[in-house]
């Protein structure tokens, strides 16, 4: 039988065909969910690995094979009767090796870290109130802060010595985050909560005197303190924030602040993000502005980088 000489192109189309037959069986023996003996097994590991107590309700929440690969990624989910909680990991093809950590090489680092931290910042600012500056401005400073805690409000002292010659492109958000050791600092949020429910101005000139008021405020004292506070604030309407007062209106407010810091794995006060990117430890304006303009330089670059390739 004679046999017919196939030309490059058809070489090329059949070795097209075969890789793509190789993806695609491939793809289809990892989409295969994980059996339920494994997924016990990678719950039981996970409890012991992280010493998770046996009254948490542990599960494996989702199990998702990542792009191409047979790589997984794992969203395991804790409850308990004050709180839900999820933890992602990452298994090898066999499930034998976990990790905490997934990184790509076909991916640009640099990029990849830019992408997250976008992606931190869209979650830190959707639907924030306590908010001044453009909307869409180059740098984006969210805080977490405590009226009570005496480093947010030297943090407040830095932040507003670094904005005083800077120009109009920094948006700063605030969140409340009082934390239980302070005993009046969730009256303080709340008052402040309902100065915000008026708008961003009363918020912030309310949130200035608190902290300017800090040392000479107790648990005693707090109540009538915060109450002629709020009343001297500029633009405040007394009738309406003391019905606001009354019926406990910002509360919710304010627990919507502490879940946020909750989910995103924050503990404690100061907690300071510059375009979704955590920082460290903050005690100077200079060091502040340095960390601004990094922040505007690296917002700038991706923008000039597209316009340079077209």
């Amino acid at each position: 039988m004679d046999l017919v000489p196939l030309s490059w192109s058809g070489v090329l189309s059949v070795c097209v065909l075969a890789m793509s037959w190789s993806l695609n069986a491939q793809a289809a023996r990892c989409s295969h969910p994980l059996e339920q003996r494994q997924k016990q097994m990678l719950t039981d590991y996970v409890r012991k690995k992280y010493k998770i107590a046996d009254s948490i309700a542990l599960s494996l929440k989702r199990d998702d094979v990542i792009g191409d690969t047979c790589f997984r990624e794992l969203t395991f989910e804790g409850k308990t009767a004050f709180r839900t909680w999820e933890l992602t990991l990452y298994s090898s093809p066999d499930a034998r090796f976990i990790s905490s950590d997934l990184f790509d090489t076909s991916i640009d680092p640099i990029a990849e870290q830019r992408l997250k931290d976008e992606a931190v910042m869209k979650g830190l600012v959707e639907s924030a109130t306590a908010v001044r500056g453009p909307e869409h401005a180059t740098v984006t400073i969210v805080e977490f802060s405590d009226f009570e805690c005496p480093f947010c409000r030297n943090f407040s002292k830095v932040l507003k010595d670094a904005l005083a010659d800077e120009p109009n492109d920094i948006r700063v958000v605030f969140h409340h985050m009082p934390l239980s050791m302070h005993p009046w600092a969730k009256m303080a949020a709340e008052t402040a909560g309902c100065a915000q429910l008026q708008s961003p101005e009363t918020f912030w000139s309310l949130h200035d005197s608190i902290f300017e008021n800090q040392t000479t405020i107790s648990i005693e004292n707090a109540k009538e303190k915060l109450a002629a506070l709020a009343k001297n604030t500029k633009g405040l309407d007394a009738t309406a924030f003391q019905k606001c007062m009354d019926s406990a209106m910002s509360v919710g407010l304010v627990l919507k602040d502490i879940d946020l810091a909750e989910n995103n794995q924050i503990s404690g006060t100061p907690t300071v993000f510059i375009n979704g990117h955590r920082l460290p430890g903050l005690d100077s304006a200079e060091k502040l502005r340095e960390l601004i303009d990094r922040a505007r330089k690296e917002a700038v670059e991706p923008a000039e980088n597209a316009r340079a390739q077209r």
